[in-house]
């Protein structure tokens, strides 16, 4: 890098650096003035209001610095330019012979790095902080709940909740439609409370006091439908302990007589008739006649329910932080449709990557804006947005707007760098002239154009004007 590349670097960074400090800081007191009666109500001390403040607005700066980065961007350049200009520097500079494009493109390589600042907040930082961003001033931090209505996970499964409560991840009066990737209903789970937890290294929802009705394929019905009370199956503590006592033969093992066992460790059973796999870190029998166990105990069971394509739905398992195990103790009833197994203190998991975060952020009206490209494009995929245009629109401007700041640039250093007239009357021209383009986005973003127009067509129509005004500059 040449001296004269250095020189011109150092002044537009020096210039950006003042004008991010200044834009950014009138942005937050502007917003701070106008909404100070908000934060006042959350009825706090003065410390803690004060630290709160700082807390909101240092995760809605990353949103402040992608809305002016542009304008950033080209008031340095423009200020660093007139500052050579009116000091004749410029002057020296062609009388050299030096062309006023070698002057430009050091500045125009910095704003293309400086755009890349902004894609990296816009598309790694902020959708790490979406689900605070969406809060309210007076929503002290997220302890505010509103209703859960029909968001859908990954696994196309549609949940609904009476209230949420963002604080304590909780959802209640919870129901889940359980749906195949067809759309096709499976089943519905329903429950007085859902809690997001993390098993076993996979995220769900541990819901509480479930029932589980799965819907009728043919002859393939349930007789009875499992709860948090009792699960039914025919898989019975005797089928259980012969299925664990083959394993110990199969293993070259002499296992003990059932008459003579107390417990048995990590047994497991199938009932194909449910679409159920058993398994359980103990069996502890109760009562054997004629060589058969009729009533035992599981310690730290797992009921967990599949349809017949592998689809899961659900896990009937105890809470990780419970203190104290779960169990399921053996009812035969009066008939194989009545026999199964009561429950105690086991709750449902339900494997799902729709998170708090996720609920507290598509809550708001303003979620999309807060994801990244490739969130975007994953709900798009996944047909997970209520308005695709809104959404391709979104995914479409974060493509364009690092060249809309370019272009930008590129409109308004002409007027900066012309010889032909004063500074302030250049200024005036390269702020009407970057006003008008500025403008001409966001009409065509509101005029009813497809997402794809609507996001470049400034670029298709001012592009080529920038390039001319550039070349038409004389150095």
């Amino acid at each position: 890098m040449k001296t004269l590349d250095r020189y011109i670097v150092r002044s537009f960074l020096v210039s950006a650096l003042l004008w991010f400090i200044v834009m950014m800081s009138l942005r937050v007191v502007t917003d701070l003035f106008v909404n100070m009666d908000e934060f006042a109500k959350l009825g706090m001390g003065f410390g803690q209001t004060c630290a709160y403040i700082a807390q909101y607005y240092s995760c809605q700066s990353l949103v402040y610095f992608t809305e002016l980065g542009g304008v950033i961007i080209v008031a340095s350049a423009a200020f660093s330019l007139a500052r050579m200009n009116h000091t004749n520097e410029l002057t020296a500079m062609l009388a050299s012979g030096i062309s006023l494009h070698r002057v430009i493109w050091p500045i125009v390589l910095c704003a293309m790095l400086l755009g890349g600042l902004i894609i990296f907040d816009q598309e790694v930082l902020i959708p790490r902080v979406a689900h605070k961003l969406v809060r309210s001033r007076d929503d002290l931090p997220g302890t505010g709940d509103f209703e859960i209505r029909l968001m859908t996970d990954g696994g196309d499964t549609v949940w609904h909740g009476r209230r949420f409560r963002p604080a304590e991840k909780r959802m209640i009066d919870v129901c889940a439609i359980v749906r195949d990737e067809e759309f096709q209903h499976l089943a519905s789970i329903a429950g007085s409370q859902a809690i997001q937890v993390k098993l076993d290294g996979e995220k769900g929802w541990l819901i509480a006091d479930a029932t589980v009705a799965r819907v009728a394929r043919g002859d393939d019905a349930w007789p009875q439908m499992p709860s948090h009370k009792k699960v039914w199956t025919h898989v019975g503590p005797d089928r259980l302990l012969r299925n664990a006592l083959a394993e110990e033969r199969q293993a070259g093992r002499t296992p003990p007589s059932v008459e003579n066992i107390t417990y048995v460790c990590d047994v497991a059973g199938a009932d194909r008739r449910y679409g159920l796999t058993i398994r359980a870190k103990q069996l502890i029998p109760e009562s054997i006649q004629d060589g058969k166990v009729v009533s035992a105990t599981l310690i730290e069971p797992e009921f967990i329910y599949t349809t017949p394509d592998g689809h899961p739905l659900g896990t009937f398992r105890a809470d990780p932080d419970s203190k104290t195990p779960g169990s399921a103790r053996w009812d035969a009833g009066e008939s194989v449709d009545e026999s199964g197994w009561k429950l105690k203190g086991l709750n449902l998991f339900y494997p799902s990557d729709l998170t708090a975060e996720d609920m507290v952020l598509r809550h708001s009206g303003k979620w999309l804006q807060f994801m990244s490209i490739s969130q975007l494009t994953k709900l798009i995929r996944l047909e997970r947005v209520g308005d695709r245009q809104a959404a391709e629109l979104t995914k479409h401007v974060r493509i364009t707007d690092p060249i809309n700041n370019l272009v930008m640039l590129l409109l308004g250093l002409p007027f900066i760098i012309s010889r032909e007239r004063n500074i302030k009357a250049s200024a005036m021209l390269c702020l009407l002239m970057v006003g008008t383009f500025y403008v001409f986005i966001y009409f065509c973003r509101q005029m009813g154009l497809t997402p794809t127009w609507a996001a470049w067509l400034p670029i298709i129509l001012f592009g080529p004007v920038a390039a001319v005004m550039l070349d038409s500059v004389k150095t």
